[in-house]
């Protein structure tokens, strides 16, 4: 499929796939018009790229984590389940810090003069 469709087809602007291309993360193939072709395994990776970057990944760590896997090194899979769980980790204590400071300003709200002097 070429770049338009599969842009539609993963909910991304052909900007984005062309971004992904240029960092490295996806090799979609050309055809003799010099087109780009993504196969289906290629619009599975596109996906995966994706949701990851959503996730908080940079292109650099996806870049890490696709070498390891493609490099078939021993453990790769291992270590690419504890990289993702170091990040679910990451995001569980920003959302802990999130609702820390939702309570204090919400505190802020219902109680607005708690805490000022009467002087």
């Amino acid at each position: 499929m070429r770049i338009q469709e599969a842009a539609r087809h993963l909910g991304v602007s052909a900007r984005v796939l062309r971004h992904y291309e240029a960092a490295g993360l996806i090799v979609p193939q050309r055809i003799s018009n010099g087109y780009r072709s993504y196969s289906a395994a290629e619009i599975e990776r596109a996906a995966w790229v994706r949701d990851l970057i959503a996730s908080g990944f940079s292109t650099r760590e996806l870049r890490n984590l696709l070498s390891a896997l493609e490099g078939g090194r021993r453990g790769a899979r291992v270590n690419c389940s504890a990289v993702m769980q170091q990040k679910l980790d990451q995001i569980d204590r920003a959302i802990a810090v999130l609702r820390k400071r939702r309570r204090a300003l919400s505190r802020r709200l219902t109680e607005p003069d708690r805490g000022r002097s009467n002087a």
